[in-house]
């Protein structure tokens, strides 16, 4: 239930990063990450059933299963998010500061923080919803 919780947390979150944009653009982005959580949470359940992760003796190739199935989407959730977080600081940086030299400075600062926050976002990713399996 937390998952689904935090999946839910995340859209709501992504809806307050693209306010501003576009509505055609909004909805196709929140489109995509809804069919995208959708699909995950709906493979995280099956794997779970098929190879009794919850219950009961876990089969073999369960958990390596659960771990390809959460690292594979954590590309597709993080990638795309910090694409549009990089896209919404270049145009919030070309709104607030008026100089060429500025702007490039915060550009790389805001790139090393954003890689920053990617790498460990993979990690978070992995332990929310894979956890502390071996």
């Amino acid at each position: 239930m937390s998952k689904i919780i935090v999946l839910i947390l995340f859209l709501i979150l992504m809806n307050a990063v693209l306010k501003g944009e576009k509505r055609g653009v909004r909805l196709a982005i929140l489109g995509y990450f809804t069919l995208l959580s959708i699909v995950f949470m709906s493979g995280i359940i099956h794997i779970s059933f098929e190879y009794h992760l919850y219950n009961g003796p876990v089969l073999d190739g369960g958990f390596q299963s659960l771990m390809e199935w959460v690292g594979g989407f954590s590309y597709l959730f993080i990638i795309p998010t910090s694409l549009i977080v990089a896209y919404r600081l270049y145009r919030l940086a070309q709104r607030l500061f008026d100089t060429t030299l500025v702007k490039m400075a915060m550009y790389l600062f805001w790139l090393a923080v954003l890689i920053g926050i990617s790498y460990v976002s993979f990690f978070l990713f992995t332990l929310i919803f894979y956890g502390f399996a071996p």
